[in-house]
């Protein structure tokens, strides 16, 4: 044998060598992710077919792949890059054309501060423009659109983007526009007729809304959000008669109501959700199975809540007569969170809570004049007799409050036994004199408790557990209280606490004191 004919056959075995090497990567490959290993083959499997434009467009050869199967793969891959993935391959193309959920924002076609108004609105509209283009419709799912940068001449681009979103396969549809003026009137006309019978979630915000026929189309409908909308009190009763399925219910900032009226037919709806209604008056609900209510208002009466088990309440003037009105009207609460403004005069209570086995209040920081007196809450917790979890966020407090600058001895309220409760929270707590007394007073009278948190700086959300997030920032006045509220636990709590009862006492960590 020559050594040519040597060298020759030395070359074959080398590259039967590296082919064996190659296939053993892409078999090991295919084991753990089939699907790069096919956008990865390039000479066998995929061939260059188009192009225009400066692009290369990739066409697949290799094995003979399920259409379904190929939707399925391309619906599990985030929006952003199954649209990439169709600008090169024609298969994925192919598949983009029933891309599931789709959603747009300012942050995913990449509007960001730099932009004024109007170039914001011109390069969402396009973007937008772009990828529905080449979406057929079919198979969607979900469509977001958070269009904040919208004018009044995008209403053509909006009113067809909804034409292709709105058919009868579509579960989700959100629409969010600007909230400074509702001048967009959205085309009920597509909910109308067959479209949308599918239709599980509604979120609108910042529109005009008027339907003035009932939508047979939301017969499905299960969760509905309403925000910033330009809609009657008789178009809102007309659109709630449609949801016959409807389960929550969450409604804002809708200054043309004045009164809500649930009606009697939304018998699965168990969660109610009312935020910022300043001109609301009146929430009037005749929904059975109502447990849930979260009334975000100044001020409301409430009517027929006799079955709500749970109630949230954070405004302090929502509740200026909490005490008196809820246990009649609400007999059946189980859990009540509301904020309060702390009088010293604060009234008895001439009812009882008789099922509420979860309160927590939060003590308005921004009272005037500034009276925080915590003992006034004792009654809360006598005509709560079944309470088992009390919660408290307290106020920081004024230098004349602390401890340490009234040396008379604690005020007692005898009579008093709160035998069920189990867990007390408090957050914020301090060196103010009525907080050590509500705080005394709940150890000497809870037999049952087996468990007191005092958090001296909401700790549980400012301190991190990683060494390379930051904890959060506290403010100096925070910082300097501290260290008293400390000195009060030592001096007047941890000498009475039972040895049955687990006192843990939260403090901010070094890094917080750094950070500050």
């Amino acid at each position: 044998m020559g050594v040519l004919a040597l060298g020759r056959l030395i070359s074959a075995q080398r590259e039967r060598r590296r082919q064996r090497q190659r296939q053993r990567r892409r078999r090991t490959q295919a084991r753990d992710d089939p699907v790069p290993l096919l956008a990865k083959r390039g000479r066998s499997s995929w061939q260059q077919d188009d192009r225009s434009e400066g692009r290369k467009r990739v066409k697949y050869s290799g094995p003979d792949i399920p259409q379904k199967i190929w939707r399925h793969i391309i619906s599990l891959v985030p929006m952003q890059d199954a649209a990439r993935a169709a600008c090169v391959s024609h298969a994925f193309l192919r598949c983009w054309r029933f891309y599931p959920n789709i959603g747009f924002s300012n942050l995913t076609v990449g509007c960001n501060g730099v932009l004024t108004k109007a170039e914001t609105s011109r390069k969402f509209a396009s973007k937008v423009n772009q990828v529905l283009k080449n979406h057929s419709g079919i198979g969607l799912k979900t469509i977001k659109l958070e269009f904040l940068g919208h004018n009044s001449s995008d209403c053509s681009s909006l009113n067809s983007w909804l034409r292709v979103a709105i058919t009868s396969e579509l579960e989700e549809l959100s629409l969010v526009l600007s909230s400074e003026v509702a001048t967009y009137r959205f085309p009920c006309s597509l909910l109308s007729g067959l479209r949308g019978n599918s239709i599980r979630y509604v979120h609108l915000s910042g529109c005009v809304f008027r339907p003035v026929v009932r939508l047979s189309c939301f017969k499905s409908l299960m969760n509905l959000r309403l925000y910033h909308l330009r809609i009657s009190e008789d178009e809102l009763g007309c659109l709630l008669s449609s949801c016959s399925a409807l389960e929550l219910f969450s409604f804002g900032y809708c200054n043309e109501i004045t009164c809500l009226k649930i009606p009697d037919m939304l018998q699965r709806l168990n969660d109610l959700q009312v935020v910022g209604c300043n001109d609301l008056r009146v929430v009037e609900s005749k929904a059975l199975n109502l447990s849930s209510f979260y009334f975000g208002g100044k001020r409301g009466q409430i009517s027929h809540g006799e079955q709500l088990k749970n109630l949230t309440m954070p405004h302090p003037r929502a509740l200026d007569n909490a005490h008196a009105m809820l246990p009649t009207s609400m007999p059946n609460l189980e859990t009540l969170d509301i904020s309060l403004r702390l009088k010293t005069d604060t009234p008895m209570m001439h009812s009882q809570f008789l099922r509420i086995k979860y309160l927590r209040i939060t003590v308005d920081v921004y009272s005037f004049p500034h009276i925080n007196d915590y003992i006034s809450l004792v009654p809360f917790l006598d005509a709560s007799p079944c309470l088992e979890s009390f919660y408290l966020q307290v106020a920081e407090p004024m230098e004349h409050d602390s401890i340490f600058r009234d040396p008379s001895p604690l005020r007692r309220m005898p009579g008093h036994r709160h035998d069920k409760l189990k867990s007390v929270k408090i957050i914020g707590f301090n060196s103010a004199k009525s907080l050590i007394e509500l705080t005394v007073h709940i150890i000497e009278n809870a037999g049952s408790l087996e468990s007191l948190t005092l958090d001296t700086a909401d700790c549980s959300l400012g301190c991190s557990d990683s060494e390379t997030e930051r904890c959060s920032t506290l403010g100096q006045s925070t910082l300097m209280e501290v260290p008293r509220a400390l000195f009060a636990i030592r001096r007047y709590v941890e000498g009475i606490v039972p040895s049955t009862v687990k006192l843990d006492v939260l403090e901010p960590c070094a890094r917080c004191c750094n950070a500050s």
